[in-house]
């Protein structure tokens, strides 16, 4: 049986780039593209894992997560946040919430596939001893971004122009585009091959 996921994403692109790493048979990906439709869905996906996008419009991130865990019904459920390049984190808000990863844009699928499966077979595993918690804490804010991504920490306003401000908006968002396009050209030529070493078969035949 497959493990469900909930993809609560806004993107398109990178719901595309996202949902063909996720692959049959090892998961079922279910993409919503607010945070009001992701809790009113989780009762009923009764999700193994949920990729969480902090910036979502009607309910954001943390609004979600928090829901999330103050169901016990979804405590053994992953949780993975994503960051935007440009998006600083709210410690604040973020306290309390009990998260398996966070990921910033932009981001290897492949990699993210895998931690998420990591982590729903972690949580699905009983532990070996009684004494052992069945879920760890929460990352500490050094230890974000858990993938090898240059993150993006801006000096304050003051000390930058408007134009060095707007040339390094352009560069992280033509970054952050290239990688998806990589992305997308990389899962299609797969695809393509596959498809056309069928249709090879199929003609020697």
């Amino acid at each position: 049986m497959p493990y469900k996921v909930i993809l609560a994403e806004a993107s398109p692109s990178v719901q595309k780039v996202v949902q063909m790493a996720f692959t049959e048979p090892d998961f079922e990906v279910h993409t919503i593209e607010d945070g009001l439709r992701t809790i009113e869905s989780l009762a009923r996906i009764d999700p193994d894992a949920v990729v969480l996008a902090l910036a979502l419009p009607t309910r954001d991130g943390y609004e979600v997560g928090r829901y999330l865990r103050s169901r016990e019904e979804f405590h053994k459920a992953g949780l993975i946040l994503i960051k935007n390049a440009f998006e600083p984190l709210d410690m604040e808000r973020l306290r309390g919430i009990e998260y398996d990863g966070l990921v910033q844009k932009p981001f290897d699928s492949e990699s993210l596939a895998r931690l998420v499966l990591e982590v729903i077979e972690r949580k699905k595993t009983p532990p070996s001893f009684p004494e052992e918690a069945l879920i760890e804490d929460a990352p500490s804010a050094e230890a974000l971004p858990l993938f090898p991504e240059e993150e993006f920490m801006p000096p304050p306003a003051s000390s930058r122009s408007r134009d060095e401000v707007e040339d390094r908006i352009r560069s992280v968002l033509r970054d952050e585009i290239l990688s998806m396009e990589r992305e997308l050209e990389k899962r299609l030529k797969a695809s393509l091959r596959t498809e056309f070493e069928e249709w090879l078969d199929r003609e020697k035949k």
